[in-house]
This record gives C-alpha cells, sequence and structure tokens, in this order.
C-alpha cells in the first residue's frame, strides 16, 4: 500500500508537470462564478483560508468581501511564486489583507477556530479527505462554513471518490447545509469531469 506522503509527494510532482506544460490550470484570471456565488451567499467574512490558490485570482476576490486576513496555499512553489507576482499588481487595501504561502490541507500549520470561512476549488478529490475534512473542521470557527468544491469518480489523482465519499466523511464534522453535482464539459485545461460542491457548516 502506497503511503500518504509518498502520495501527497506524487501529487506535488503531479501538478508541477502540469504547470510547466498546461499554463491554463494556473494562469486564467476568470473569477469563478463558484467564488462569486459564495461571497454574495456567505459574506462577508472575518478571516479566510482558501485551498488551492493557484494564482491568487479567486484569492484577490475573496479579500474584497474579507475584513482582516486572506490566507491563500497551495502544495506548488510555481503557484505561489506567480500569485505573489499578481498580488502586487492589486490595489494596497487588497495587498495588505492576503497572505500566500505553500500549504498542506491535510497538515494545516494554523491555529484551532482561527478561520470563520475556508474555500476551495478542485483539491480535496486529490487527497486524504478524512485528514482534510478534520484539519478544515479544526482551524473553523465554532458557527464557520467552507465550500468544497472537487471531482468525484476522478481517476487522474490515484483516488476514486463518490459522492456518498465526500457526504460521509463531511457529516462527520459538518452539518450539510447544500449539496450539488455538476456535468463539467470543459475546466480550464480543456478536461471533462464530474464535480461536486458541498456548503457546510461546522458542527
Amino acid at each position: 500500500m502506497l503511503s500518504l506522503s509518498y502520495l501527497f509527494e506524487a501529487e506535488k510532482i503531479f501538478w508541477n508537470e502540469i504547470y510547466k506544460k498546461d499554463s491554463a490550470h494556473w494562469i486564467d484570471k476568470t473569477i469563478s462564478n463558484l467564488t462569486k456565488y459564495t461571497c454574495k451567499k456567505y459574506g462577508p467574512f472575518k478571516n479566510v483560508l482558501e485551498v488551492g490558490c493557484a494564482a491568487g485570482v479567486d484569492t484577490f476576490y475573496l479579500a474584497q468581501y474579507t475584513s482582516n486576513q486572506v490566507i491563500g496555499i497551495d502544495i506548488v512553489l510555481k503557484a505561489i511564486e506567480l500569485a505573489k507576482k499578481n498580488l502586487a499588481e492589486q490595489p494596497e487595501e487588497i495587498q495588505k489583507k492576503v497572505i500566500l504561502e505553500i500549504g498542506n490541507v491535510e497538515n494545516l500549520k494554523y491555529n484551532n477556530n482561527y478561520f470563520d470561512f475556508v474555500y476551495s476549488l478542485s483539491v480535496l478529490h486529490s487527497t486524504d479527505i478524512n485528514k482534510s475534512f478534520k484539519e478544515i473542521r479544526r482551524v473553523l470557527t465554532n458557527d464557520g462554513k467552507t465550500v468544497i468544491y472537487s471531482y468525484i469518480n476522478e481517476e487522474e489523482h490515484k483516488r476514486i471518490y463518490s459522492e456518498k465519499d465526500f457526504i460521509d466523511v463531511s457529516s462527520k464534522y459538518f452539518k450539510i447545509l447544500n449539496s450539488s453535482t455538476k456535468e463539467v464539459s470543459s475546466d480550464a485545461g480543456g478536461d471533462k469531469h464530474t464535480a461536486f460542491i458541498l456548503e457546510l457548516q461546522a458542527k
């Protein structure tokens, strides 16, 4: 059986290769419609963690709805370097709110109950979701919320999670406010996926 540490290192290698060969995955500067929906429905926020910030486009949008701090993390150094470059082009008020750094959702370095909101696009399906949901709950405040967009029945990352898997694991730590499934005919890299969106509140 492959160790989780091995899988995490393999994931970093996978995305480093993606970023080298397929720039659409990380230089697309289109703000996600889900990000806009999320900010309108759940904002304003005080402290936000974005898991999988990539080039920072959605991070900067989240910052517009955040009063104190947005921390964007990614497992790939190249993504963080690009996000920091993009941050330097943002208004000063956004720059003051945003921190961008390498991070692993399975082992977050942040204090318990710090964030009132956690947001993640296209990340958790390539992690150990038992660890990831547990860590997200740990860093959330007791009334905190999270919106998670993941792929289901996905073979590309050597993990295949179903909708039921996500519901069963997230339900250990969260109340499910809403869930939906969406067929994505073509993502930023031109790939087809089935997306599963969870809107959750800490138990």
